[in-house]
């Protein structure tokens, strides 16, 4: 399946790019594919576990992923795959 992950501004500045377009069955997929493309989103999204940093969102359409208990989430032809980083301070 052909979908778009959308990345913000500041990975955008990071990585030189804010779409990629991949081919994948399924979330993770897409996910791995992205980071094999550009590697270096790999660190910017995920911590050493293989999770989600703490102030990564992703969300598959308009459904935020956070509460999943797996990314083996199907895809369709368009679909996309949206991150947002959280901004916090005080």
């Amino acid at each position: 399946m052909k979908v778009t992950i959308k990345l913000p501004g500041i990975l955008k500045e990071a990585i030189g790019t804010g779409k990629i377009k991949v081919d994948a069955q399924t979330l993770q997929r897409a996910l791995d594919e992205a980071c094999r493309i550009e590697p270096a989103l790999k660190f910017h999204l995920f911590d050493d576990n293989g999770m989600f940093r703490e102030h990564i969102l992703c969300f598959h359409n308009s459904s935020n992923t956070r509460n999943l208990t797996s990314l083996n989430v199907s895809l369709a032809d368009g679909d996309e795959i949206t991150i947002v980083q959280a901004i916090s301070g005080g």
